[in-house]
């Protein structure tokens, strides 16, 4: 019994009593309020989009956890999310005769004042193997998606892609991860692509000499690169026109079909050769980067910073060699490698000095590591001279912890041209921001983006 419900005389006052019993139902069915209107519906190729709404939203569900949860944790009405059941029905054939198809699912809404309300997107398929019951409507966040979008944007477009042909359900799932009284909108459409690779949606862009397009490379079916775990890195060398990828340890070359010898066109799939280093292959958090200068590829996967797990290859992993010369970084999570020129100011600009571009051993271009103490900070930077050798240490960013205006998870270090080094933070007193540099790492100052609001917990700025 609610001790609210409690007189002081200690017996139970049952008008009170039914008093409070129907304001709690009028709290239960206003935390039901927010059903989909209408709850499912069935697209096909003739039925044109599908929309709906939810809401409003009261009641915050903060999930998925960093660190913890794989999906949303969902149970009405105390951890809300709002649930629609998708029938998507299409006729024999039409999967191939529309290679590019795809379904498209847009959430969008309009803020209710709070300039910072936030809405995810997740779509199950159903039934899913993971979720119990089989439509996914109760879930604890051990139940992967199928399809999200969960970035902190509006609207949120998640893409079910590729479509079959036949009879799928699924289950859309709309998360209130910071709502203040909003009325959500949904739109499913079926995308009917190039048909056949063309210049249109869901196809690759046509081929011309000179002009820039897209292709897709796919990893050999049952390799260590097909692994979606970990966080996924990609670099690419100019020079041999070679991609480096690394997800949660392995480490895979790309070679383009018209990089080969002798050259193929383009159209072809990439050669695919596991490089892995030995040294990094296992860790807590995988990083590559390839600096484009030079085409040395950084290799690490550590939380300490770059004197363990950790290496550089001049070849696009032909060779490996393991770096262990540094000083701990003074972080213990999250680490960025990043590379660019020095500031153009006394001691680097000067001739044979660190920053100057015939230098033979920087050849102009500085390294720096980033890793923090997770979960709110202190972020470190450290700086290499000898192009990711050995390097310098670690000198502190932002702090955290309410003694500095950022905190939280920073992103991946940049160095623009004119040498300046700034991290970007998701959270600088309730604005985008982050740290920056414009002496080579040796001081760093906080910045905040005007008019910006702060990232979801969890996802890198």
């Amino acid at each position: 019994m609610n001790r609210n419900c409690v007189s002081s005389s200690g017996f139970f006052n049952r008008r009170v009593g039914a008093a409070l019993a129907l304001c709690s139902l009028g709290v239960l069915l206003g935390l039901f309020s927010f059903a989909s209107s209408p709850p499912s519906g069935t697209l096909t190729d003739t039925s044109g989009p599908l929309t709906y709404t939810a809401g409003p939203f009261f009641v915050a569900n903060k999930t998925p956890i960093p660190e913890w949860d794989t999906g949303p944790e969902c149970d009405n009405p105390f951890q809300p999310c709002d649930d629609y059941a998708l029938t998507v029905t299409l006729p024999q054939g039409y999967a191939a005769a529309h290679p590019g198809a795809s379904i498209k699912i847009t959430l969008s809404w309009a803020d209710g004042g709070s300039g910072q309300s936030d809405y995810d997107l997740y779509i199950y398929n159903n039934p899913d193997p993971d979720c119990s019951p089989s439509d996914c409507t109760v879930t604890d966040g051990t139940e992967p998606a199928a399809f999200q979008s969960a970035g902190g944007a509006n609207p949120e477009v998640a893409t079910i892609s590729p479509v079959v042909d036949g009879t799928v359900n699924y289950t859309v799932k709309v998360v209130p991860y910071t709502p203040s009284g909003e009325t959500v909108n949904v739109k499913i459409e079926l995308l009917e692509g190039s048909g056949g690779g063309g210049g249109g949606f869901g196809g690759p862009d046509p081929t011309a000499p000179g002009v820039p397009r897209y292709q897709n490379f796919y990893a050999p079916a049952g390799s260590s690169a097909e692994s979606s775990a970990g966080e996924f890195n990609i670099g690419f060398n100019p020079t041999t026109g070679r991609i480096m990828t690394m997800n949660i340890g392995p480490i895979w070359r790309i070679t383009p079909p018209e990089s080969l010898t002798p050259a193929q066109p383009e159209c072809c799939e990439g050669l695919w050769e596991d490089v892995t280093n030995l040294n990094t292959i296992t860790g807590l958090d995988p990083i590559l980067w390839t600096d484009q200068k030079t085409g040395r590829t950084f290799a690490s996967n550590s939380t300490a910073g770059a004197n363990a797990l950790y290496a550089v290859s001049d070849n696009d992993g032909d060779l490996w060699q393991p770096i262990g010369a540094s000083p701990l970084s003074g972080g213990t999570d999250h680490e960025t490698i990043g590379t660019g020129p020095y500031p153009n100011i006394a001691p680097y600009n000067e001739p044979g000095g660190v920053g100057d571009p015939n230098n033979p051993v920087t050849h102009g271009q500085a390294v720096y590591y980033c890793s923090q103490s997770w979960p709110l900070g202190p972020a470190t930077c450290q700086r290499s001279d000898t192009l990711g050798y050995s390097y310098g240490p670690g000198v502190l960013a932002y702090e955290g912890n309410g003694v500095t205006q950022c905190s939280g998870l920073h992103g991946h270090i940049h160095v623009a041209a004119d040498g300046t080094a700034w991290l970007p933070v998701r959270d600088c007193s309730a604005s985008q921001g982050g740290a920056l540099s414009t002496d080579g790492g040796v001081t760093w100052n906080e910045f905040l983006v005007p008019n910006s609001v702060p990232q979801s917990a969890g996802p890198d700025p």
